[in-house]
């Protein structure tokens, strides 16, 4: 474990670079299934906790929780630990979006891209999210005053039967929301659309969704496939909006087979 730039991270394993970046209200415990296989195959593999997450700095202005002051901090935080050239960039939700816009922005350092239900466009919130967007000091009150015993709860209900998290994630889970700022909640908002810059992503990027995703829209996933000039979609049946935290193995092996052999995993059947 280490920290640069306000930003605390981990760093394992020798070889090619793989960043991994996590979503909204998470850290970088986001990683644990994926982070020993990648390191077997060859990779070293950072993992950051964005500003107001994990063990990063959690300022007190709400005016300092937006996408661009988290991307900011995340690009001088990759500058600083010399992230320069032939990165592989793996992202959940938010972490999907930052992923495109590095890709976007330095599009000589990127190899290759996995992104895992990303959230590139305000659109593919559910009504209940937007609202949220619009009224962010309400849910910041409650995540402020919400004890980590009923985030835990509200987890385990799983009433649709289709989380699927072992006890050892719930209860991180729960951990990583009590961790981070409630301030977060003003992050959302301000995501901007990159729609119209989707296009000039080059490499071959992976976008792994979950098919049960009530987070974001599922056939938004689809669609951004379809604008990528190198995009491959697999779907895991039943998974919710965490699918690497969910079917872990199934989902490594997805990645793996990318990683190593894009045409192997072409010729996959959809995920079940």
């Amino acid at each position: 474990m280490a920290s640069n730039n306000n930003l605390h991270y981990s760093v394992l394993g020798d070889g090619q670079p793989a960043i991994l970046i996590h979503g909204i209200a998470a850290s970088n415990f986001d990683w644990v299934y994926l982070t020993p296989v990648l390191t077997k195959f060859g990779y070293q593999v950072f993992a950051p906790d964005l500003v107001g997450h994990g063990n990063s700095t959690k300022p007190d202005n709400p005016d300092l929780y937006s996408f661009n002051i988290l991307y900011e901090h995340f690009t001088e935080w990759m500058d600083k630990t010399g992230q320069n050239g032939d990165l592989t960039l793996i992202g959940h939700s938010l972490g999907g979006l930052i992923a495109l816009n590095y890709a976007i922005n330095n599009p000589q350092s990127v190899s290759r891209i996995v992104l895992i239900d990303p959230y590139y466009n305000q659109n593919q919130l559910n009504s209940v999210l937007r609202w949220i967007n619009f009224k962010p000091e309400w849910y910041q009150k409650a995540l402020h005053i919400a004890p980590r015993w009923l985030i835990h709860t509200i987890i385990n209900l799983d009433v649709n039967g289709i989380i699927h998290f072992d006890e050892n994630t719930r209860q991180q889970i729960a951990d990583d929301y009590k961790r981070a700022s409630p301030l977060i909640v003003h992050v959302p908002g301000s995501i901007p659309d990159i729609s119209d810059r989707i296009e000039s992503v080059k490499p071959p990027t992976l976008v792994v969704w979950g098919t049960n995703d009530a987070t974001l829209k599922p056939n938004s996933f689809p669609e951004l496939v379809s604008v990528l000039p190198n995009g491959l979609g697999k779907p895991i049946q039943g998974a919710g909006h965490q699918p690497h935290l969910s079917k872990p193995d199934l989902f490594n092996q997805l990645v793996v087979d990318f990683l190593l052999d894009r045409n192997k995993v072409s010729a996959l059947d959809t995920a079940n």
